[in-house]
């Protein structure tokens, strides 16, 4: 017996040590590296001031035409707009919605033969792949607006979340500034804000930590100096939406929506100046009319975006399976007292 105790509290230490010590030591070796901005120091949730910005903050100009609406994009210019991840789930439907509007599009993909015979329409593709910064440079020259809809494979690797969402976001942004680009609008994920539910804790226990990466990777482009957007999604899945879309800020909120309705809102993002500089979550709600979220941009707050993940499992986890381990070690001392006494 007391050998399986001290397997249950020996496993339980190994199991939780790891997440609990495992971030810092990340910090400590990317004090080495190429990519150490945003490491322990970003942690700490702050005010993202504009004012206090090290980069000088690019004009909001509009765009012209009945058609266009406003925007952040010059009136005699047609705008160019860049999508990155153009042959994905959600990349796809991004085309399909700025088709239907008067723009320059250029497709991103790491295969461009195959992306541009799979879905057709009359795109630019050019062969662009944020882990390899040199593909970025001609694939952004003269964008005026870049939607990412980029996504991670669980694990390590150059397919891994640190290598797609976190640096590959970094080289992403690192060229848009020398490209000029006045706006990003980045498709991230609910739970990069802080969030402690379950699925979050096991993106990060058991898939490379994705929600840590995703979120540092979020705050690299918020301290850009560029205009950005960041929608963060529920859960996705592909039925087009029949329900409303609900907005909120803060990581707060857990639910689902289909690709296609995060297609309408990044798109959306493009023409609306409300959009500007706001981190926010979307999920469905079926309790909101169907077209009501595009007056639902200028409710929400710059600044406001949670905090950052850390990657550890959170107290209340590894906090809640102490206390279990003590009740089962107390449990089995008190058999063994009524044992003897009997």
């Amino acid at each position: 017996m007391q050998f399986t105790k001290l397997f249950i509290l020996t496993f339980f230490v190994v199991f939780t040590a790891k997440p609990l010590f495992a971030h810092q030591s990340e910090c400590q070796e990317q004090l080495n590296s190429n990519f150490n901005r945003p490491c322990l120091e970003r942690l700490i949730p702050r005010s993202l001031d504009p004012l206090n910005r090290n980069m000088i903050q690019p004009e909001v100009v509009k765009f012209s035409g009945e058609d266009l609406g406003s925007g952040p994009l010059a009136e005699d210019i047609q705008p160019l707009i860049v999508v990155i991840g153009a042959s994905g789930r959600t990349g796809k439907l991004v085309l399909e919605g700025l088709a239907k509007r008067d723009l320059r599009i250029r497709a991103l993909s790491r295969d461009t033969a195959k992306a541009s015979a799979d879905i057709g329409g009359n795109y630019e593709w050019v062969q662009a792949d944020v882990t390899q910064p040199e593909t970025l440079v001609m694939a952004l020259q003269d964008s005026d607006i870049i939607i990412s809809t980029i996504g991670a494979k669980p694990g390590k690797g150059p397919d891994g979340p640190e290598s797609v969402v976190y640096k590959g976001v970094i080289n992403l942004v690192d060229e848009a500034k020398r490209a000029g680009t006045r706006h990003i609008i980045y498709m991230s994920s609910i739970g990069a804000g802080g969030s402690q539910h379950f699925s979050t804790v096991f993106l990060n226990l058991f898939m490379n930590k994705t929600m840590k990466w995703k979120s540092l990777g979020e705050e690299y482009i918020r301290n850009s100096g560029i205009d950005f957007t960041i929608v963060r999604p529920g859960g996705l899945y592909g039925d087009p939406g029949t329900q409303g879309i609900k907005f909120d800020q803060g990581d707060k909120i857990i639910g689902a929506i289909p690709r296609g309705d995060v297609a309408s809102v990044l798109v959306e993002s493009v023409y609306n100046p409300d959009a500007i500089n706001k981190t926010f979550e979307i999920i469905n709600d079926e309790s909101l009319p169907l077209d009501a979220w595009k007056d639902e941009f200028k409710n929400l707050k710059t600044g406001e975006y949670g905090k950052i993940q850390s990657g550890r499992l959170p107290f209340s986890y590894w906090g809640s399976m102490l206390i279990l381990v003590l009740l089962i070690v107390l449990l089995i001392r008190r058999r063994r007292r009524r044992k003897r006494a009997a």
